[in-house]
């Protein structure tokens, strides 16, 4: 791993903008949620009515260690609940299907 870094002094702190993800593991981290988001969502096919409003909740922690003024390893986290609302529908193996409630 290298070694670790450490904490900003409150100058260097001040010098900083924000932080900026890189595009493509973000697209990929997102292309995972929306797996779990239609994985979460098959459960919800043992109910009766087609169509659907779903309540979400998304989680979001990254983490990692960080050497602290102390030397000690400590891990930063920074977490993150986004929470909505999705619609959904079933979808038939034929579109004439239909469950009656």
């Amino acid at each position: 791993m290298g070694d670790l870094t450490r904490f900003t002094t409150a100058a260097e702190q001040d010098k900083l903008a924000g932080i900026k993800l890189d595009d493509g593991d973000v697209g990929h981290f997102m292309d995972l949620v929306g797996k779990g988001l239609v994985a979460a969502a098959q459960r919800h096919e043992a109910a009766v009515q087609d169509d659907m409003a779903l309540s979400a909740e998304v989680i979001v922690r990254l983490q990692r260690p960080v050497k602290g003024d102390d030397g000690q390893i400590e891990i930063l986290t920074g977490t993150e609940t986004v929470v909505g609302r999705l619609t959904a529908r079933k979808v038939y193996k034929d579109p004439a299907d239909t469950i009656q409630a």
